[in-house]
């Protein structure tokens, strides 16, 4: 018994072993986890002192939305480069969108005073045009972080050293990683110095936040607002960047002042009555499309086999009752000069009339591509109906590189020969707009040469007093003039409106209609302008 005692304890020690062959295996992931231990870690840590910071909240009614979409916004600013404790972007971003407002007395388990002059400001927060103005824009997270951040950048060099050189960390926005984290103990837990010193900054220096919000052209956001995908939706080629630079360029208040002139009324929805005539009986059309009671009698000619072949290949021949006329494939290129003699406000019925044009034109469900030009022609931007990168391209656009029309002609002529045009959208009609001086000078053979190939229309905005005298304008097969008087102030929207309303009835003429049995073929004519353009006869 002993010893059959001593050979059974002897497996024992065999079967401790098998605890070793796992070490190994840890020791793989290890390899994995000490990889990620330095970036999980420090994100973990991050994160609940970031929501820890939400202990010191003035803001009442916010849910825990508000914290996640606080969290998106703390991601865009740290794409922007600046490191903006949570709690900040949070009350301060749901002051801007309504999503609550600061609370009757104060909060948070701080120092009362600086709770207390944080909510003060707040309060003088709420009162600013940009925070009235809330309902009139649209408040998606990419706006509202770029607003943020131009909000926060004159206080940032007021931050002590320390806190200024932080890195920005970008925090996960899945919310189980925050189901667990209650602020108030995370704030004990953490150190919240960061947090701390911004308020003091903000709370010390109040008028730079203050000043700021001010200088929002709140317009500029009712801008993007009117186009729908805005950033981050379908918004392919637009920049944070370039929504920031929108931001904070003062520059650009004339050329949004005159787009809010305008678009409005050229994005509506416009309904038009019209009547429809369908016929009782007869045939359009014979089709490779159709119903078995609408095949055509001598397909029934064929062998049992052949037939089902041709079935299967939609190869048979069917009465159809309507025809559908496919609306031709166009291409519209509008041209901008960006040059200097475009400047002051020149440059702002330009660029306001193109960005309407191209979005109506985008709307009704044509390609559009906008460029710019000086001594040469610039890659543009292809202008769609869900979209809105043309916005920031044409409002911060410049260009500094002299004139040379006769090299841009020759260039768009290169272009629009090539067999296929990558850029452009491929093949079908091609349409050219001019936005350009009165002292545009073209070479008359290049502009042959491009009237052979596709339409131009002209928009010339004369100089002051000045005669538009240009040699080649017949060859363009409708010109507009701008002077003095179309320009100013009160007449510039309607001048641009009567534009696009020319080039939209254009539009409706080239538009194939869908014909029936019964009913005339018949063409809707638009109204011209009559004395303010010309076409070419």
């Amino acid at each position: 018994m002993p010893a059959s005692m001593a050979d059974v304890r002897k497996p024992p020690p065999p079967r401790a072993a098998p605890p070793q062959p796992p070490a190994p295996r840890t020791s793989r992931p290890a390899a994995g986890g000490q990889a990620q231990a330095p970036r999980v870690t420090p994100n973990v840590a991050e994160l609940e002192r970031q929501v820890g910071s939400l202990a010191l909240s003035q803001i009442d009614g916010a849910g825990a939305l508000a914290m996640m979409r606080a969290l998106v916004w703390q991601g865009i600013l740290a794409r922007l480069g600046v490191a903006v404790p949570l709690v900040i972007l949070h009350d301060l971003g749901c002051l801007i969108t309504g999503l609550g407002g600061p609370g009757p007395v104060v909060k948070g388990i701080a120092e009362s005073e600086l709770c207390e002059a944080w909510r003060g400001l707040l309060v003088e927060l709420g009162e600013s045009d940009l925070v009235r103005a809330q309902a009139g824009w649209k408040h998606r997270d990419q706006m509202i972080g770029v607003v943020l951040a131009r909000v926060f950048a004159p206080v940032v060099p007021q931050l002590p050293d320390d806190v200024r050189v932080l890195r920005p960390i970008e925090l996960p926005v899945d919310a189980v990683h925050y189901a667990k984290v209650e602020p108030s103990s995370a704030y004990t837990r953490y150190d919240q110095r960061q947090t701390i010193a911004w308020l003091q900054t903000l709370t010390t220096h109040r008028l730079l936040p203050l000043l700021a919000v001010e200088q929002i052209d709140v317009d500029a956001l009712r801008l993007f607002g009117l186009f729908r995908g805005g950033p981050g939706e379908a918004a392919a080629g637009v920049d944070l960047a370039d929504l920031y630079n929108v931001m904070v360029s003062p520059a650009l208040a004339d050329v949004i002042d005159f787009s809010m002139e305008l678009l409005p009324s050229i994005l509506e929805v416009k309904r038009e009555a019209g009547q429809q005539v369908f016929s009782i009986d007869g045939y359009a059309s014979i089709e490779r499309f159709g119903g078995v009671d609408d095949l055509e009698l001598s397909q029934l000619a064929y062998d049992e086999d052949i037939f089902e072949q041709k079935f299967i290949d939609d190869e048979l021949f069917y009465f159809t009752h309507e025809k559908q006329v496919e609306n031709e494939h166009r291409t519209h290129y509008v041209l901008v000069d960006g040059s200097a003699s475009m400047r002051g406000v020149r440059e702002v019925f330009a660029r306001g009339l193109a960005l309407a044009l191209c979005k109506r034109l985008a709307l009704l469900g044509e390609h559009v591509i906008l460029r710019f030009f000086d001594s040469r022609l610039y890659e543009g931007v292809k202008v769609g109906a869900q979209g809105h990168a043309e916005v920031p391209y044409v409002l911060q656009f410049r260009a500094e590189h002299g004139r040379n029309y006769a090299r841009v002609i020759r260039q768009i002529n290169a272009e629009l020969s090539a067999p296929r045009r990558s850029g452009g959208g491929g093949g079908g009609k091609v349409l050219v707009y001019l936005l350009t001086h009165g002292e545009c000078q073209l070479p008359p053979d290049d502009v042959a040469a491009l009237a052979a190939r596709a339409p131009i229309y002209g928009v010339f905005i004369l100089p002051s007093s000045g005669v538009l005298d240009l040699g080649y304008l017949d060859l363009f097969y409708r010109v507009h003039v701008i002077d003095d008087q179309a320009i100013s102030h009160g007449r510039r929207a309607q001048r641009a409106r009567q534009i696009i309303s020319d080039v939209e009835a254009g539009h409706r003429q080239a538009q194939p209609t869908r014909r029936k049995t019964g009913a005339p073929k018949t063409m809707s004519v638009g109204t011209g302008l009559k004395g303010q353009g010309r076409r070419r006869r």
